[in-house]
């Protein structure tokens, strides 16, 4: 472990965007950095009012750029970093770091990759193989996965994934000017939940110790503090999370391509976590409102929620609650409660109204589809 801290730098402002979580995600990283160094915290703005970078023994920047938006200045974050890097410190960078500066070829020409707009996509979130280059194992990972990035050829691939018989690059890695100063790049860490992979963890440890000269033995993490179990919570289909009082019933229909592993559970980009009293309500890695079980019902905390017959909606965070069974009551703004002993409620995510009102009418066609199943089975 080396007493020189590894500095995280998070994007803030412009060099953020609605999509991604990057204060969540830096938390998590710092967790798994943790593990082997000291972690520093900075985020860009701090940069471009003259923090320094000087005394890291790594960089790791998690930042972005909104592509609906004109690009942001480049200047005050990227020549900080460039400076840094020449002066020898290497740098890694994460998922959404590649949409960054995209108006400044300087940080696609560090990186050695970029995102190219109009042309690099991302299949839908889910489950996927990352098929890193040796000695590491192949391993599975819920996350995005980043398809038709830029490569020059002066990087080397460290991570591969397969989308339609087409491979595309996931990571890689380039030498600094006489071997200081490298870089490093992962497509991979859209939420949370991709760093609870330890194939994910083992890839980025792997790039950092090429980085920095090291090797590193992973370290078991213990289980994180224990979840409420008042609620009992699954995932119906792509985005639609049930919840239902402890020890009920809760049907899923097996088409939900979903994350779970008792403490989060996440299904396309609405993420659920299980604290020890209630529920966090997670869009795209930003907590939005939080439910528990109450006497009598369940109780809803959703900043700019109103109640619309058997519907609880909170238009820009783009989530709806519908109840299956019991009745909403107002508790006050942004808060309601869900009442009778057995209550149940789909949690429906958009982030674009005609998603979150496709989304309801999927649910209608769910339930459609059980009372069909109902019959048969009848």
């Amino acid at each position: 472990m080396t007493d020189r801290p590894a500095l995280i730098v998070t994007g803030v402002g412009a060099h953020a965007d609605p999509w991604h979580g990057l204060a969540a995600t830096s938390t998590a990283l710092a967790g798994m950095l943790a593990e082997r160094m000291p972690v520093r915290h900075l985020d860009t703005d701090e940069i471009a009012n003259g923090a320094t970078l000087t005394g890291a023994a790594l960089i790791v920047v998690n930042i972005s750029g909104d592509l609906a938006t004109d690009a942001a200045p480049a200047s005050a974050v990227l020549d900080p970093l460039l400076d840094a890097v020449a002066a020898g410190i290497p740098l890694l960078a994460v998922h959404s770091s590649s949409l960054a500066f995209r108006d400044d070829p300087r940080w696609a020409e560090l990186l050695g990759g970029r995102w190219v707009p109009g042309s690099t996509m991302h299949p839908q979130i889910g489950w996927s193989l990352v098929q890193p280059t040796a000695p590491l194992a192949p391993f599975r990972v819920y996350d995005e996965r980043y398809s038709h990035l830029e490569v020059d050829d002066g990087s080397a691939l460290r991570a591969i994934h397969t989308d339609d018989g087409i491979t595309h690059a996931l990571a890689w890695s380039r030498r600094g000017a006489d071997g200081h100063g490298g870089a490093a790049y992962s497509a991979l860490g859209h939420g949370v939940e991709a760093y609870r992979s330890a194939g994910t963890r083992a890839l980025l440890h792997a790039l950092i110790g090429e980085l920095l000269g090291t090797t590193h033995t992973a370290i078991e993490t213990p289980d994180a503090s224990a979840a409420s179990r008042d609620l009992e919570a699954a995932a119906l289909d792509y985005e639609l999370i049930a919840l239902a009082p402890h020890g009920s019933e809760i049907a899923t229909t097996g088409f939900a391509d979903r994350f779970d592993d008792g403490e989060l559970l996440a299904s396309g980009y609405l993420l659920l976590e299980r604290l020890p009293t209630g529920c966090a309500l997670h869009s795209h890695g930003r907590e939005v409102g939080r439910v528990a079980s109450v006497d009598g019902g369940l109780r809803v905390d959703l900043p700019g929620a109103e109640i619309d017959g058997r519907m609880l909606r909170a238009a820009d965070a783009g989530i709806a609650l519908i109840a299956e069974s019991g009745e909403w009551q107002s508790d006050g703004a942004g808060s309601a409660i869900l009442l009778g002993e057995d209550w149940r409620v789909v949690v429906v995510h958009g982030p674009a109204p005609v998603k979150l009102d496709n989304r309801v009418r999927l649910l209608d066609d769910l339930r459609a589809v059980r009372e069909t199943q109902r019959e048969q089975n009848a």
